[in-house]
Order: structure tokens, then C-alpha cells, then sequence
């Protein structure tokens, strides 16, 4: 497995201005029994269903960020050169961390893909 530093990294989607400091993305296909009677004595077998996707954000403070819960856009991760994620993503939350001892410095956003994902490995 090939290593690669995160700081070639990126993010973009609509309206969110600030320096990005990590992110996730949870890709996931739902499974289906599909055991048939003869079959059930040797073990359960499954089935592929339908994938969707998740996606959390960290990025530095920036007030001029206009993004909001509800908005929907495209949504692109890039961890590395030639490789990329892309699709269609719902935010589904916003926070802003801030603390006492220093400034407000941290919001996170979530995302609900809606759609395929894209993997692009020449990006």
C-alpha cells in the first residue's frame, strides 16, 4: 500500500471559503441476504444493494463562509494527485468550535452525498 502526506490534499464546494484542514469520507454499500434453501446448510450468502456516501469536513474559521445546512453542490476530496472524490452532497450540519483560552477557530461540516460517487484516479 502506497503512503502519501496529506498536505496535497483538498476540498471544494460552493460557498465554503476557508482553508481546509482535514476531512473523511465514508463510502458504503448496503448487503442483501440472498441465501437460497439448498444453500443454507454451507452458510448465508449476500448480495451487493445500493452504495451511499458521507462526508465530514474540518476547515479553519473564515465569517465569510455563506454555506449553510440544506445547501446541496458538488462536493469534491481530493487526498493526492490523480486521485479524486466527487458528487452531488447535501450539507447536513455546521459547527463552529470556539474556546475560551483562544479564537474561534474550527468548523465542521457534514455532507449527505445523494447520487453516485465518482472516483477518479487521473485527476
Amino acid at each position: 500500500m502506497a503512503k502519501v502526506h496529506g498536505k496535497s490534499g483538498s476540498v471544494t464546494y460552493t460557498n465554503i471559503t476557508a482553508a481546509t484542514k482535514s476531512w473523511t469520507l465514508n463510502y458504503t454499500c448496503d448487503v442483501d441476504e440472498s441465501t437460497d434453501w439448498a444453500a443454507a446448510a454451507t452458510g448465508k450468502t449476500f448480495m451487493a444493494g445500493v452504495t451511499s456516501w458521507t462526508a465530514t469536513v474540518e476547515a479553519y474559521y473564515d465569517n465569510t463562509n455563506t454555506a449553510a445546512p440544506g445547501d446541496s453542490a458538488t462536493l469534491t476530496l481530493i487526498p493526492t494527485t490523480n486521485l479524486k472524490y466527487e458528487g452531488t452532497a447535501i450539507m447536513t450540519s455546521m459547527r463552529v468550535s470556539a474556546a475560551v483560552d483562544g479564537g474561534v477557530d474550527t468548523m465542521t461540516y457534514e455532507f449527505q452525498g445523494t447520487g453516485a460517487l465518482t472516483i477518479d484516479t487521473t485527476a
